[in-house]
């Protein structure tokens, strides 16, 4: 059985919810970077593969992070790495300050 809405019953789900000034944006995910200088033969492909440039290559060849903060953490360059020298892993992030009562 269906029902039809007549205009003395209310609406929902008719629109996005009104945006509230207590709305903060998202921060943004942070991640770090290591590269396992014993194990990297600088063969490039983690460089090569990044996608955001966060990978560079030294004047040796050598794979470098040369911007951390444009990282999105999606693991293109670990998962091309032969050597499974390099490991992306997010940051952890600093606890919101508790308020005062």
């Amino acid at each position: 059985m269906s029902r039809n809405l007549t205009d003395t019953e209310p609406q929902t789900g008719t629109g996005p919810p009104p945006a509230t000034e207590a709305e903060t944006p998202k921060a943004k995910k942070q991640f770090h970077i290591d590269i396992y200088r014993d194990w990297c033969k600088s063969c490039g492909l983690c460089a090569a593969f990044c996608q955001k440039q966060v990978l560079g290559r030294d004047d040796a060849g050598a794979p470098v992070v040369v911007n951390p903060d444009a990282c999105i953490g999606c693991g293109w360059c670990e998962l091309h790495c032969p050597d499974f020298a390099i490991s992306v892993r997010p940051k952890e992030q600093a606890a919101p300050p508790e308020e005062a009562d």
